[in-house]
């Protein structure tokens, strides 16, 4: 497939991978290389039903840091919450148990997105959301990260993973605010 695309044809670029349409054909290559290869499972990154990873925030009490989640939904649709909760000194991962709007919640704050993923993709944020370690601290002093970290660190390891862009990590990380 190394004549592709033919002239004319628009590529789009999403992450690491470069993709064209045609004649209702989606094709696929990854950024600096030659070849194209069809893609049979994927959905076209033009599709609105494309999974999108997206960084929530949430207002919280006066006084009390933005709250950060992790978020993966289709656009328009409920998509699962991937989020730790609580006191900084002692947080728990608390996804959410089945799809929700976050946008519809009163807490709802921006939303800001992340990246397309394929289905494998966000099966592997979810595994490294249930991975990553909540904050802990001994005290309150102590306290180092909270929500916003954790969300950072997560966002990381998908970077690593080439699942993120690493321009996206460095995005959220100008965004933590002071513990």
């Amino acid at each position: 497939m190394n004549s592709y695309p033919p002239p004319g044809i628009e590529v789009k670029t999403i992450g690491f991978s470069e993709f064209c349409e045609v004649d209702d054909r989606v094709f696929k290559r990854r950024k600096g290389t030659q070849e194209w290869t069809e893609v049979v499972s994927e959905k076209s990154p033009s599709d609105d039903s494309t999974l999108q990873l997206s960084l929530v925030h949430h207002n919280q009490a006066p006084g009390e840091p933005i709250h950060w989640a992790l978020y993966v939904a289709r656009e328009n649709e409920p998509g699962m919450v991937y989020e730790v909760k609580g006191d900084a000194e002692c947080m728990t991962y608390t996804p959410s148990l089945e799809p929700i709007q976050v946008m519809d919640l009163e807490s709802f704050r921006t939303i800001y997105f992340i990246a397309n993923l394929t289905d494998d993709d966000a099966a592997v944020v979810k595994e490294v959301a249930e991975q990553e370690p909540p904050p802990r601290a001994a005290s309150r002093k102590d306290v180092k990260e909270n929500c916003q970290g954790w969300a950072v660190r997560v966002l990381a390891r998908l970077a690593d993973l080439g699942i993120v862009d690493a321009t996206k990590v460095e995005m959220a990380r100008a965004m933590l605010q002071p513990i």
